[in-house]
């Protein structure tokens, strides 16, 4: 390993250039030669930033760890101890074949940055630092409200009615000579729901149905009996009689009974339902007419008291 220095403006730089075996085949080395070269130009010039980019290119292209170490020397040549530490400890990482002269090297540039960093800082402590400023006074407290005594309200004077009537332009109140009635106290029953109109009509129509279906039916029944008298008239005069006629004046007799009973039983029907349909409509009326209000109302005065009621049922 070969160690170059170059001295510019009064101050050096030192760059650790690697040698030509570890170069990867196939490598430009003479490209690689003038970016170490562009790189050692830009850290010695101020422009620190332009030579550890190219230095990181050169780490990329060939994969030495010194590049990464001359990263740190840039940056400790220019002032920026924090990143050149952050560098110095990069190399030792990724050298893993370096020498122990080469690994201590690194760890005395790590210590002199250090030592240089808290220089610094110090120096731009003293500089620009300031005394604190002190505390202002603290404020004296307010002083209390000083307590004061309730200012006396003037009551009216209260003067017997005698003294009163003594006093032109004086109103003396005089006793009611009549009791005085308070607020009536109005006491409602409670309303009972509205009476039912509709009360028993659905069976008082049912009632008037069955009664026109009974008539109906008794009605038919008297037109089959008209047709039995008119068949047994027929045959009587008939000799031989027609059995035709027999038959017709036998089957029109049972036909008026069969109706006779529907129809009597119909018109009882509706007779029962009517009356129930009524009945319920007259309860109904008079559950409504039970409903009353009572009013009590106290009564008082001098010598008096009692309470008034009144009400209507």
């Amino acid at each position: 390993m070969r160690v170059c220095s170059l001295a510019v403006a009064g101050w050096s730089i030192s760059l650790l250039v690697s040698a030509p075996e570890v170069w990867a085949a196939g490598k430009n080395a003479g490209e690689i030669k003038s970016q170490e070269r562009a790189a050692k130009r830009a850290c010695l010039t101020g422009d620190f930033s332009n030579g550890v980019e190219i230095l990181a290119d050169l780490f990329i292209k060939t994969g030495d760890a010194n590049h990464i170490f001359n990263q740190g020397r840039c940056f400790e040549q220019n002032n920026r101890y924090e990143d050149a530490i952050a560098r110095f400890r990069e190399y030792l990482r990724n050298a893993k074949n370096a020498s122990p002269e080469d690994r201590a090297d690194a760890e005395k540039h790590i210590a002199e940055c250090r030592a240089l960093l808290g220089e610094k800082r110090s120096d731009e402590l003293d500089r620009g630092g300031t005394a604190a400023p002190a505390s202002p006074p603290a404020a004296a407290p307010a002083p209390a409200p000083a307590a004061t005594s309730p200012v006396p309200v003037p009551q009216p004077a209260v003067l017997p009615p005698a003294a009163s009537a003594q006093i032109p332009g004086t109103i003396v109140a005089q006793p009611a000579p009549y009791p005085v009635l308070a607020p009536a106290l109005v006491v409602a029953q409670p309303a009972p729901p509205p009476p039912a109109t509709n009360a028993g009509r659905g069976l008082r129509i049912a009632g008037i149905a069955c009664g026109v279906l009974g008539l109906a039916s008794v009605g038919t029944g008297i037109y089959f009996y008209a047709q039995a008298r008119s068949y047994s008239d027929k045959v009587s005069k008939q000799k031989p009689p027609d059995p035709a006629d027999q038959d017709a004046g036998k089957q029109a007799e049972t036909m008026q009974w069969v109706f006779y009973s529907i129809g009597g039983a119909a018109i009882a029907t509706g007779t029962v339902l009517y009356i129930l349909g009524s009945r319920a409509a007259d309860a109904t009326s008079a559950s409504a007419a039970g409903t009353g209000v009572a009013t009590i109302a106290p009564m008082f005065g001098p010598g008096l008291a009692g309470i008034l009621a009144q009400g209507a049922f």
